[in-house]
């Protein structure tokens, strides 16, 4: 798989001197590159803007993708009124699991392995940070 960038103005995005581009090849499969995931997209976004401000400062850029996975995109600890549970429980939100490398682990089944998580703070409307989670020292302690 390849995903890359171009312009009407200046074809496919690389630096003046063509030694950079944001072009990535990609070996789709869980015994390969695994999937070209929002991360992924991520990163080449920040290639793509790199060589736009060292090489193309004084135009105006405009970056679309078109990939159907990053419009529900959110921070994989994010509150989630549709996964909380209504009373206590040991609740957190299954992520994928990593390796050291950073890829996504698969079961013998070749099933993303998973691994629960705590939901990142809330926030007051006064701006102060509120916790989920019954703190340390509670009859609850890390409890939903």
């Amino acid at each position: 798989m390849v995903a890359d960038l171009i312009s009407a103005d200046h074809g496919w995005l690389r630096s003046r001197d063509g030694k950079h581009s944001a072009r990535v090849i990609f070996c789709p499969g869980k015994n390969r590159d695994g999937y070209f995931d929002n991360d992924n997209i991520l990163g080449q976004a920040e290639k793509a803007m790199d060589i736009l401000s060292s090489d193309y400062p004084d135009e105006d850029h405009v970056l679309i993708f078109d990939n159907a996975t990053t419009h529900l995109k959110r921070a994989p600890d994010a509150p989630s009124a549709s996964k909380m549970t209504k009373n206590p429980s040991h609740f957190g939100v299954e992520v994928p699991a990593k390796g050291p490398d950073g890829k996504t682990l698969y079961d013998p089944s070749g099933k993303p392995q998973k691994k629960k998580i705590h939901m990142s703070d809330g926030q007051l409307p006064n701006g102060t940070p509120h916790s989920f989670y019954f703190p340390p020292g509670h009859a609850q302690e890390g409890m939903f």
